[in-house]
């Protein structure tokens, strides 16, 4: 009796929340940002991109930290009207001394939440370079295992508009380009971020509102991180020029996901078109393109035969775009430009370019 009783405090709870105008409008931005996913990937569909989460499996990706535990009360809110199978699940990499901790509260609010939980420890990584990257491939995988397990279509992720504005800042300091500050898109099956349009002070009230209990990571206030740096140091700067630089930091990252969406669907246009034989494209014309497109159609053919990304480096690139624009320019002409010219790449690929069109494939002599 008890139990029910505690599952009709919770049900009241939930409905006594939902109507407060604060939830109400998280809910239904939380609702625009995955609907709004259609029209980024130029997709139409017949109808709101959410209904294609009805009667799914949902595993919540929750750490115990303040966004994710919102993320859990969001999807709880939204589970009755779209008839959602949620479950959580939790990753422990016992990195922290906190991390035990994290784990049980996870389990805590499971049970307060009414919603099955799955906690997989992972084995110790080994300290060293690239750990940050690696714990991420460990945690996705184990993820992916747990919504496997529970039979669920979709995993949901805590990211916030915050998280938008911090990344987008980041790569700009480094010199990032188009693609580096594009947006991390809402839906990228099988995982969903709903909390892309909500900033992590607006996190923070829902949990208070839905009264959901969450821990701190103390490595979010770590300087010796890059980003815990910029957020303590460098958007605060920023805020007293415009208060809303989070916002707009979010947003520029939107409009550069959007173009780069549309730069990389004319690209692969491009290479489908030329692509004459196995492993040679046609260069006709392709000087007269924007140098954005010409980029990125070299890119993505060399990729295409198995090139090592870390061998196409920004400088390799623009060689041979000038290159091509060179070629193209000469035509008609004696000029050198027109000598063909060859790249080599690994492994063992090599590119060429030469009146009969731009070469890609395996290093020796060509057929």
């Amino acid at each position: 009796m008890g139990d029910e009783s505690g599952h009709d405090d919770r049900g009241a709870n939930q409905r006594r929340a939902r109507r407060h105008p604060s939830v109400a409008r998280a809910l239904g931005v939380v609702r625009r940002t995955l609907n709004d996913q259609a029209e980024a990937s130029g997709e139409p569909l017949a109808a709101p991109w959410i209904e294609t989460l009805r009667g799914q499996g949902v595993l919540v990706a929750c750490s115990g930290g303040r966004d994710s535990v919102a993320l859990v009360g969001v999807l709880q809110l939204l589970a009755r009207a779209l008839q959602l199978r949620l479950a959580i699940g939790h990753v422990d990499h016992g990195l922290r001394p906190e991390s035990a901790e994290e784990a049980f509260h996870v389990r805590a609010l499971a049970e307060t939440c009414g919603v099955p939980v799955r906690v997989i420890r992972l084995a110790t990584l080994d300290p060293g370079p690239g750990l940050p990257a690696r714990a991420r491939a460990a945690r996705r995988a184990a993820l992916e295992e747990m919504a496997r397990e529970r039979g669920a279509s979709w995993i949901a992720l805590g990211h916030t508009a915050t998280d938008q504005a911090e990344t987008a800042l980041m790569h700009l300091v480094r010199g990032a380009g188009l693609d580096g500050l594009a947006a991390m898109p809402a839906v990228d099956a099988p995982w969903i971020r709903p909390l892309l349009g909500l900033t992590r002070e607006q996190t923070r009230s829902l949990c208070e509102r839905l009264r959901l209990a969450y821990v701190d990571d103390p490595s979010n206030l770590d300087e010796g991180h890059f980003r815990v740096r910029l957020r303590e140091r460098i958007l605060p700067m920023f805020a007293e020029v415009n208060p809303q630089c989070t916002r707009s930091l979010a947003t520029l990252s939107v409009h550069a996901r959007d173009a780069e969406l549309a730069l990389e669907r004319w690209a692969a246009r491009e290479e489908l078109e030329r692509r004459r034989s196995p492993g040679r494209w046609s260069h006709d014309g392709l000087h007269a393109l924007p140098r954005a497109i010409r980029t990125r159609l070299i890119r993505r053919i060399c990729l295409s035969v198995g090139a090592d990304i870390g061998a196409l480096g920004h400088a390799v690139i623009a060689e041979i775009d000038q290159a091509v624009v060179a070629r193209g320019r000469a035509l008609g002409t004696t000029d050198a430009a027109l000598a063909p010219r060859t790249w080599p790449l690994r492994p063992a690929i090599v590119v060429r370019l030469d009146r009969g069109g731009l070469w890609v494939g395996p290093s020796g002599p060509r057929a």
